[in-house]
């Protein structure tokens, strides 16, 4: 009889270092500054990064990505071992460190016609074109009989596209009242419209106020159009 004696020899891998990135996710990050964190399953000799099919970067182990541009990104990270060059998944990450932007405030009545019986409605464009607008918040303030400011806080409807609204409701004559729109998107980025420089403040005008400045109006084109007839030859300007 032949005996044959069976060893287990043990076969060593020859596959290049694999590579997992933990960090950063497939997210929006509310900052510039963003870990590069990974794994490496093997010895290697060297270790860089790509950051948006840029040249690769050298490293020693897991570092910080900075000065990132507000917007999309993708990063992949590589080893070289042994047997080749390693290379990581792409990972794709976007930053937005900028709040949204308030634009085209306005309302109706203009603030120089808001009568007692008048609801004031306040719209206004709010934009954010990375991670998108969360919530946009009206605040206003009314001075009572007493003189003490009142403040309320109201969220503001997205009525179409971009346009978002709200309304604050009648007060009696002679009330003073102000307002300031907040915004926030969706990584927590916000802002104010006094922080963009909008100072938005009415008060509350009589009747007879309105009636007057209508008449006062009226007699002016009134007088114009009689003084074109005896001029045809000139332009009338009001």
């Amino acid at each position: 009889m032949v005996y044959v004696a069976i060893m287990s020899i043990p076969i060593k891998a020859c596959y290049p270092p694999q590579i997992e990135i933990l960090s950063p996710k497939n997210m929006i990050y509310p900052t510039n500054s963003v870990p590069l964190t990974f794994t490496i399953n093997k010895e290697n000799s060297w270790i860089g990064y790509s950051l948006d099919a840029q040249s690769n970067v050298t490293i020693l182990g897991n570092t910080t990505l900075t000065a990132l541009e507000d917007g999309a990104h993708n990063v992949i990270v590589y080893a070289n071992g042994t047997y080749g060059m390693g290379a990581s998944d792409i990972v794709y990450f976007t930053v937005d460190t900028e709040p949204p932007n308030i634009t085209d405030v306005c309302q109706s009545p203009e603030k120089d016609n808001v009568l007692p019986e008048d609801e004031v409605k306040v719209n206004a464009t709010v934009t954010d074109d990375v991670s998108g607008v969360k919530n946009v918040a009206l605040f206003y303030a009314y001075a009572n009989r007493s003189g003490i400011w009142i403040a309320v806080a109201r969220n503001m409807a997205n009525i179409e596209g971009n346009i978002w609204t709200a309304t604050i409701p009648n007060f009696p004559y002679g009330t003073n009242v102000t307002y300031t729109i907040s915004a926030e998107d969706n990584v927590g980025n916000s802002i104010t419209t006094v922080e963009v420089g909008y100072d938005i403040q009415y008060r509350i005008i009589a009747e007879f106020q309105s009636t007057v400045s209508l008449t006062l109006y009226l007699a002016a084109t009134l007088i114009a159009v009689m003084i074109c007839r005896k001029k045809p030859f000139t332009t009338c300007k009001r």
